[in-house]
């Protein structure tokens, strides 16, 4: 038995003890910290800036650049509203002009009720002007504020050209000729607002499939509704009350 015991010790006293990496390759490109180092960077921090950071943190801050009032925001529920009574002024003109043209009649019996809704959609597309000169939008990522910077933008762009065409004050030759409502043909031009609209609200909207749906059928009827009253047109020159009377 002590013979046993001693050979037990002895291996024992010659057997290796198991090495221990103190800083392996994983530990090392770990991205976890330690709580100890969290604990000393957090100090050393604290020591060294206490002073400093209440002096240096106003000189931080930046001032954010407030938005001016009379700049529009394309992002703003005022620009939303604004192009949803936009929008009513250009399908009033889609959907009456070709009507109004088709039967005089229905022109002549309530004249003064046409010519003040064409006044009121005009004076719209005179103000639309307004807001498109003073509507933000993003340069690099940022929204421009500047007055000179967002006139000159919409002055060279392909909307401000569209929007004095669609300005164009064809519809007062009804005062020399009679009334010829498609003279004001023009404010077609500003459809593409109602193209904008159409976006906005399908970006807002949570049944986005639904007003698309909607969007469609009423494209579809405004089709129809302009085929009809060109085939009556048609009609009427070729003579069909005459043949009617036979």
């Amino acid at each position: 038995m002590n013979c046993g015991n001693k050979i037990k010790k002895t291996s024992l006293l010659f057997q290796k003890p198991p090495l221990k990496r103190e800083d392996s390759f994983l530990q090392r490109f770990s991205t976890r910290q330690i709580p100890e180092a969290q604990e000393t960077v957090e100090d050393t921090g604290s020591e060294g800036g206490t002073a400093g950071d209440n002096q240096s943190a106003p000189r931080r801050r930046r001032r954010q650049r407030k938005q001016p009032k009379t700049v529009v925001n394309p992002d703003s529920n005022f620009y939303f509203y604004w192009l949803l009574v936009l929008t009513i002024c250009i399908l009033y003109n889609l959907w009456t002009l070709i009507v109004r043209q088709s039967f005089p009649e229905l022109q002549e019996m309530i004249s003064s009720f046409w010519l003040t809704c064409d006044s009121m959609s005009d004076l719209v597309f005179l103000l639309d002007l307004v807001v498109q000169l003073r509507t933000g939008y993003l340069e690099q990522g940022l929204m421009v504020y500047d007055s000179k910077k967002l006139a000159c933008h919409y002055l060279r762009s392909r909307a401000f050209l569209l929007d004095l065409a669609a300005l164009c004050p064809l519809d007062l030759l009804q005062f020399r000729f009679g009334w010829h409502p498609l003279l004001r043909c023009p404010r077609f031009l500003k459809v593409y607002r109602a193209v904008n609209y159409y976006y906005m609200v399908e970006s807002r909207t949570v049944w986005p499939n639904l007003w698309r749906v909607i969007n469609l059928i009423h494209i579809l009827l405004i089709l129809a509704h302009w085929f009809g009253c060109f085939y009556f047109l048609l009609s009427e020159a070729e003579g069909f009350q005459y043949l009617l009377l036979k």
